[in-house]
């Protein structure tokens, strides 16, 4: 097992990580992965299903062997070839959370590279800390944001611009707009954050059906439905702020 990068070559080296959801590489980011041959780096990239899997198999089909894969386990979850360097990296056994384990793996490949290379696709929570993790460690960032089909401009890469991006494509839960709603100095009578969602039913927002909660269509842009494992999870939008302000319930001071 491996904390540290023992062996590894000391020279430009990049991380290059991304969400599970994304099926093929845009071409854009196939530019850049030449641009990386062509420069010689060293890279790091995991062993997930995704982009993982994608770019592994890219630079095994280009004979590009300067490949660390690094997993957790004592065989890679995926392996595109025997002539890629396996790194094992040890995580806190008592952890149970498969994504909490996988931390450990991506902490390792941050700290040990130059430069992040991520390919997102605005949701995924791993690539979201990956690139969070490259800006408070100081690491060169380039960032592919799939649903826009390009590259972030450096000026967005900071954690506040990031985070805003993250939370627009996955909303925020019931407490996180609970907090919305005492930051910006709204004034309420909601003293808890389940209260919220009992306004929105009281107000006909939200319906409740079969004991199963919907969204009253005419306020569905101020929701995203979030689906996990067939069960559906409904999360706000920061616009939501507005709907409370604008109600009798809500006042400005």
């Amino acid at each position: 097992l491996f904390n540290s990068c023992k062996g590894c070559k000391k020279m430009s080296s990049v991380f290059i990580s991304g969400s599970s959801s994304i099926k093929d590489l845009p071409k854009d980011v196939i530019k850049s992965l030449e641009n990386i041959i062509d420069k010689g780096f060293e890279i790091f990239v995991g062993d997930a299903k995704g982009v993982d899997t994608l770019i592994q198999q890219y630079f095994y089909k280009r004979n590009y062997t300067n490949i660390n894969i690094c997993t957790i386990y004592e065989t890679p979850r995926y392996l595109a070839s025997n002539k890629f360097k396996i790194i094992q990296v040890d995580y806190d056994k008592n952890l149970f959370g498969e994504r909490e384990k996988q931390t450990f793996k991506d902490e390792f490949m941050t700290l040990n590279s130059n430069y992040s290379f991520v390919i997102w696709d605005g949701k995924s929570k791993g690539s979201f800390e990956n690139i969070k993790r490259a800006i408070t460690n100081n690491k060169k960032l380039k960032v592919f944001y799939t649903l826009e089909n390009r590259f972030l401009e450096k000026e967005l890469l900071n954690i506040e611009n990031i985070t805003n991006l993250y939370k627009q494509n996955t909303g925020y839960t019931q407490t996180e707009i609970y907090n919305k709603i005492k930051e910006s100095k709204i004034y309420t009578n909601i003293n808890k954050a389940n209260e919220i969602k009992k306004w929105l039913i009281d107000n006909d927002i939200l319906k409740i059906y079969n004991d199963k909660l919907s969204i009253n269509q005419k306020y569905k842009n101020y929701f995203i439905v979030e689906n996990y494992r067939g069960n559906e999870n409904i999360k706000y939008k920061a616009n939501i702020l507005e709907l409370f302000k604008n109600n009798s319930l809500f006042a400005s001071f």
